[in-house]
Formats: C-alpha cells, structure tokens, sequence
C-alpha cells in the first residue's frame, strides 16, 4: 500500500473518530482497536491493519461493515444510518448501551485501590514475574477505564453552571496534574481532559480548536 493511502486511511479515521465526539479511548471502549493501534494508525505508522482491526474501526466508528476495508483500497466509508432525534423533553439525561453498566465514583476509587495493593504486593515480591505481568496489564486497563470515565465527568459537566466538581478534581488530581509526554499514544486524550477542566496551557492552539470542535459533538449528544 503506497504512503499517501496509508496517510489517506489515518486522517479518514482520525476526522470520523472527530465529527463522533469520541476520544481514542471512547473508540477502545466502544469495541475499537486499542489506543495504541489507533495512534499508530492515525499517524500513518506501522504495517497494514488487520482484518479484526478493520472490522472494528466499523463497529466503533459506526460504519457499514466493509467500510474500514473499502477505504484502505481506496474508496469510502459508508456511516450508518443516525438514529432518530428525539424530543428533549422525552430523552434521558444520557442512555447506556444494552452492554453497558453505570460506575459510580466509589466503584472506581474502590477499583483503583485495590489495583494500589496489588502493586505493593507486586513490587515486595519482584522475582513473581506472573504477579507483575498480572499487575501491568491491569494497570494498563484501570488507566484506560479511569480515562475513559473522567472525560465523560468532564465532558458532562464542563457547561454546567456549577462547573467541575469539587470531588473530581480532588480524587483525579494527581492524574490530571501529571506530564504529559506528548509521544505517548494517550497524549491527546489526556490533553483533553485538561482542556475541560481549563488548564489550557501548552496545548497547542491547532489541538484545542479540534478539541473545540470534539466538545461541540459531544455536547450534542449529552444535551439531546
């Protein structure tokens, strides 16, 4: 596959994933392909993806199935069908999916403190390479459910006339306080959760109009 379509490929996705409202951790959660595989791609980087990775940019990105496939070769994505709008007095203030469970806060914090023993048990008993492995890979999914679940806080309650609250910033502080390499396949998520809660500085001004733009989307669907 020459560049171009390769870089043709990165920027039809990366532009879909845009006009969604959906971070690159809204697409793995979704059913899409991991972070990491989408930064890659975005970026035009690394072989040929995969037929499961096709089929599931489809399915995250709410394509025709074969729509991933067709723009690789070149051609166009077909979108499914939006479904009805519904009046704003009759829609939910949001609506999980059949697959979908609400986490509270607690369930969260609880979470995260468990993944917090697991890590001291980790690192007293480092020759249990199991154990560490184990750790890692939890580590990594905690991290993208924590993200993926503060940028939808942040989203809902950006616009709102009581702001943030209190009990966010506090318990996701350090998380949101954190460098940000920008290397890293998470960079711009993680840039946009900063850019909800106003800390704008060294976003690049080309990022926070896409961010802009993400937030508008996104805001559609909260307020509908």
């Amino acid at each position: 596959m020459k560049a171009s379509n390769r870089v043709r490929f990165g920027r039809i996705v990366r532009e879909r994933r845009e006009a969604l409202g959906m971070t690159q951790d809204d697409v793995t959660a979704a059913g899409g392909p991991s972070d990491t595989t989408q930064t890659r791609i975005e970026r035009a980087e690394g072989s040929e993806p995969t037929a499961t990775t096709r089929n599931r940019f489809d399915h995250a990105l709410r394509w025709e199935p074969g729509s991933a496939a067709r723009v690789w070769a070149g051609g166009h994505p077909t979108p499914l069908p939006e479904p009805p709008v519904r009046p704003a007095s009759l829609a939910p203030a949001f609506e999980l999916g059949p697959m979908e469970v609400p986490v509270s806060l607690e369930q969260l914090t609880e979470l995260l403190e468990i993944l917090n023993s697991l890590t001291v048990l980790a690192e007293e008993d480092d020759g249990n390479h199991r154990l560490a492995s184990t750790t890692e890979a939890l580590q990594r999914f905690v991290s993208s459910l924590t993200g993926t679940w503060v940028t939808d806080i942040l989203e809902r309650n950006r616009s709102s006339k009581n702001g943030i609250p209190t009990m966010i910033e506090f318990a996701f502080s350090a998380h949101l306080a954190e460098p940000v390499d920008p290397e890293e396949p998470s960079a711009e998520e993680r840039y946009y959760r900063r850019w909800l809660i106003g800390r704008a500085n060294g976003i690049p001004e080309e990022l926070a109009a896409r961010f802009e733009e993400r937030f508008a989307s996104r805001r559609g669907g909260i307020d509908s």
